[in-house]
Order: C-alpha cells, then structure tokens, then sequence
C-alpha cells in the first residue's frame, strides 16, 4: 500500500467521524407570552430637578451635585453679547469614584432666559446668569 492510499483512506475515515461528533441537540424553549393589547411597558420617567437660577461664569465649570453620586458640570461659553452655549454634563459615579454613565447636551439661550433641558435620566429647568469674567 502506498502513501497515497494510506492519506486516503485516513481521510475517509475520519470524513465518516465528522457527521457524528457534530450533533445539535434539540431544545424546546417556550417564548414568553405576548403583552394583553393595550399594556406597553413605559419607559422610566426622568428625574426633574429645578436648579434655580445659576451664576455660571464664562470658560469655567460649575458643579451641581443631582443626587447621590450624580453630578451635572455646566460649562457656559459667550458666544456673542446676547447668546451664550452651556455645555451641560451629567456623570455617575461607583462607590470606588469611577466613572459610570457619561451624559453630555449642548444648548444656545439667552442669560437670564429660563430653560429646560434633558440630560440623560434628568430633566433639568435652570436660569443662567452669566458672568464675563
């Protein structure tokens, strides 16, 4: 018998192997029942938070604390005489001070001028005053 035929008869037999080491077991698993029409699950409501009127100076942050380990950074930037961008930022924190959630929203207003504004789980109503320094 030569090497060739010895390569092929090895190959054979181990192509007969295959189909049975290759089984899928068949498991039955029931889907959960459909809602009744008419319920639908409602997302979490967000958290309100009045934070009054602020005094935010220009170029620097302010940090308000929302709730235990939860902090919004708000970042005013003058934009020209009548407009001013804040850059509001809501960070959660672990136990250990890492950082878990990172929510981050950019508006326009006016100082002075009420706002409301969702930023991650919170919806938060403020009134900038802006100071150039």
């Amino acid at each position: 018998m030569g090497i060739a035929q010895i390569t092929t008869a090895i190959a054979v037999s181990l192509a007969g192997l295959l189909p049975a080491s290759c089984h899928k077991t068949a498991t039955t698993t029931k889907a959960a029942p459909p809602a009744p029409p008419g319920l639908i699950a409602a997302a979490p409501e967000p958290f309100s938070r009045d934070l009054g009127e602020l005094a935010l100076t220009n170029n620097n942050e302010t940090c308000v604390q929302l709730a235990a380990g939860k902090n919004c950074i708000l970042t005013p930037r003058m934009l020209d005489k009548k407009n001013v961008q804040i850059t509001l930022s809501v960070e959660s924190k672990t136990a250990e001070g890492r950082t878990q959630d990172l929510s981050v929203t950019q508006v326009v207003t006016r100082p002075g001028k009420p706002l409301e504004v969702a930023v991650g789980d919170f919806n938060l109503t403020l009134t900038p005053r802006v100071n150039l320094e």
